[in-house]
């Protein structure tokens, strides 16, 4: 079986379902203080209303489209194409997935390396709509079926031809709602296990051998927040969600390993993705991305963020200022020198910068000219600038938008540029290391290879295996694209550090931003496909610059 050339996969084949060996798996460990500190209950108990909400979410903001606009401050103005639910299927027969990975071949046989796949829930129109026509024969599978708008799956006991079959109604109903820049709901784990079924006292003991500590401390945590006094409280139960679910209907399917990874326990520090909750004896319980049961007592959900980037069009342009790590100070500029005045600029704001910049004192001020004020530009700023370095070379013949862009580690920046036309600008996370030392894997340094690069596969979701330590899961990670061995492009829904050194390597997006990017580059995935690999039969693959 060929596996996506550039995430080095560590042969982590879990009957069926594929996890990435990355360099960014364990990010979530250093971002743990955040997480702590922010209280965020978790959402609707049906995944219906969860996706209604998540798609309001995306709808009032226009980040998550080509046509994204924002006002000074950086807030999303709306627009009408913002968010779109998914397009209508169209009219014939289709295949229905019920597996994690649903393998398109770019021919009738398992052996000739991949195209893209479906994932839970999902399905593709056959060829022409009709089983009849899409139907032929190939070493490997007792039957396949041909798919628009290209490709064969192999008609094994992972797909179904029929819309009705229970299996595929409850996975559809639980699937990732891609048309958000948050396709599940999400958590970190206090270190719990996972059940396959609804678990009786006896099991749940046997399971958590630490039962009645946990116990304990969630009924202190449970008095600290009846009484407002958080005294005495176990850190790491700060930001628990204790409210009931409010439905008491499990409606859990027993699905088997072609849904569900045989990952018994979720370790303290990994993440969790899931679609719903419901109440069950004194507990309430959270349903998985694949359908596993864990405690919802011992996943502390993570707070949305909200900051995306800026679309440069109409008056907006580079450069850019954003702030990052805390607030910056205005100043007023009186003579030939400068003054701090009590006003400040908020982080993750941004504003337009023009050429002016005035030393003082050793300090270097520039001006924003539409906001007539003056910044210092120092760790707070991260300023996006024009690029002169195109990585196409003008006689080359590109089909396609010539899409690029380019990454700053220490500047904390990316722009996308269409051609010479820069498009989108914001703040990425790089690795903690910054850039690679000289002599060593940059995964071992925890930095971001520089060079150029192209997106060489992109996925709605994956979950990250860490290359260090294979107990620390990232679930479900949103809309990745990589680029570089195991480092990609993907959103970050473990923290609110934009613009700042925070991954394992790879270059973290704010979720709306990751949807809007992956929107954005080429190749664009097929539609109703889940993931692609880049091969040059869906055209020319964006490229990624990366400098310090």
């Amino acid at each position: 079986m060929a596996y996506p050339p550039s995430f080095r996969f560590k042969a982590a084949w879990f009957l069926g379902a594929l996890s990435f060996s990355s360099a960014c798996a364990g990010e979530a460990q250093h971002d743990r203080k955040q997480a702590v500190e922010s209280a965020a209950p978790i959402e609707a108990t049906s995944s219906a209303t969860a996706k209604d909400e998540a798609k309001g979410e995306a709808s009032a903001s226009a980040a998550v489209n080509a046509n994204a606009s924002t006002d000074a401050n950086g807030n999303a103005k709306a627009s009408a194409n913002a968010g779109a639910s998914a397009e209508a299927e169209e009219p014939g027969e289709r295949v229905y997935a019920k597996a994690r990975q649903v393998w398109i071949q770019p021919s009738p046989h398992p052996g000739m390396g991949w195209l893209g796949y479906l994932s839970l829930g999902g399905s593709v129109r056959l060829y022409e709509g009709s089983a009849e026509k899409a139907k032929t024969w190939g070493p490997g599978c007792d039957i396949w079926y041909r798919v628009e708008p290209m490709g064969y799956v192999c008609g094994d006991a992972s797909v179904t031809l029929d819309a009705n079959d229970p299996g595929y109604i409850a996975l559809k109903r639980d699937a990732a709602d891609v048309t958000s820049p948050y396709p599940y709901q999400y958590g970190e784990s206090l270190g719990s296990p996972r059940y396959e079924h609804l678990p009786t006292a006896a099991e749940q003991r046997q399971a958590e051998w630490d039962l009645d500590q946990h116990e304990a401390k969630v009924s202190k945590l449970r008095r600290a927040l009846e009484s407002h006094d958080m005294t005495g409280v176990d850190p790491a139960y700060m930001g628990l969600d204790l409210s009931p679910a409010g439905d008491t209907t499990i409606d859990a399917f027993p699905f088997g390993p072609l849904v569900r990874e045989p990952r018994p326990h979720v370790t303290i520090s990994s993440t969790v993705a899931f679609v719903r909750a419901f109440d069950e004896g004194d507990r309430t319980w959270l349903v998985t991305s694949d359908h596993a049961l864990m405690p919802k007592d011992r996943v502390r959900p993570y707070p949305k963020t909200s900051f995306h980037g800026v679309a440069l069009e109409g008056d907006v342009a580079l450069p850019i200022a954003f702030i990052r790590e805390k607030d910056a100070t205005i100043y007023e500029k009186k003579g030939d020198s400068f003054e701090a005045t009590k006003k400040t600029m908020p982080r993750l704001s941004w504003l337009m910068i023009d050429g002016d910049r005035v030393t003082d004192k050793g300090a270097t001020y520039v001006h924003a000219k539409k906001d007539d004020v003056w910044l210092k530009d120092d760790s707070t700023l991260a300023i996006a600038e024009a690029s002169k370095d195109n990585p196409y070379k003008s006689n080359e013949k590109i089909e396609g938008k010539r899409t690029w862009v380019d990454i700053s580690v220490y500047g904390g920046t990316l722009v996308a540029y269409e051609d010479d036309k820069p498009v989108y600008a914001t703040l990425i996370s790089p690795g903690r290391g910054g850039v690679p030392f000289p002599g060593k894997d940059p995964v071992s340094t925890a930095s971001t290879p520089t060079g150029t690069f192209r997106i060489d596969g992109k996925f709605k979701t994956a979950t990250m295996i860490s290359s260090f330590d294979s107990n620390i899961v990232h679930a479900d990670v949103q809309y990745v694209q990589n680029f570089h061995g195991p480092h990609a492009l993907h959103g970050a829904y473990w923290h609110d550090g934009w613009g700042e050194l925070k991954s394992g390597g790879c270059v973290n997006l704010s979720p709306i931003d990751s949807k809007f990017m992956f929107d954005w580059t080429e190749p664009h995935l097929p539609k109703d496909w889940y993931g692609l690999r880049s091969d040059p039969i869906f055209g020319a693959p964006t490229r990624v610059r990366v400098r310090r």
